[in-house]
């Protein structure tokens, strides 16, 4: 009897650890290559490998331009990215839960760049951590990410 209901619960707990990490990652289409930046902008990629510490947290990124107008461009959860047009000129993007992260690009026309996103530790909730990264690293670990169509 004890362990029919010792495997009750297991089966319990599995379902709703399998269901709590059900719609965790992205759900747009898989990452296939670099795109070219609009004419006179730059094109910015902001990417989370997928990993499984910290996986259910996510963030908002914004970008803020040289005007200090505000944006959202996304969420980024765990395995996936957001493609962001900018116009030429210095942009802070950022995200924050418990704590802010943010990271400045002076963007040029015709360049594409990448930010890394990850998740570290915190006291209530993961906090993010945002990094430029070269394209050769970006571009090896972005394609096993999905476009992050949530906001």
């Amino acid at each position: 009897m004890k362990n029919s209901i010792k495997k009750t619960a297991y089966l319990v707990l599995g379902t709703a650890i399998a269901i709590l990490f059900t719609g965790c990652g992205a759900n747009g289409p898989q990452f296939t290559k670099m795109a070219e930046p609009k004419k006179d902008e730059g094109l910015v990629y902001i990417y989370r490998p997928s990993k499984f510490v910290g996986g259910g947290v996510y963030y908002r990124v914004n970008v803020t331009d040289k005007e200090n107008e505000n944006k959202v461009i996304g969420k980024l959860v765990n395995g996936s990215y957001l493609e962001h047009n900018s116009k030429k000129g210095e942009i802070e993007i950022w995200a924050e839960t418990e704590s802010k992260s943010s990271i400045t690009l002076d963007v040029e026309a015709g360049k594409t760049y990448c930010v890394k996103g990850e998740v570290g530790i915190g006291f209530f909730v993961g906090r993010p951590h945002l990094s430029i990264v070269n394209n050769d690293l970006c571009e090896a670990e972005i394609k096993e990410t999905k476009l992050s169509t949530e906001m």
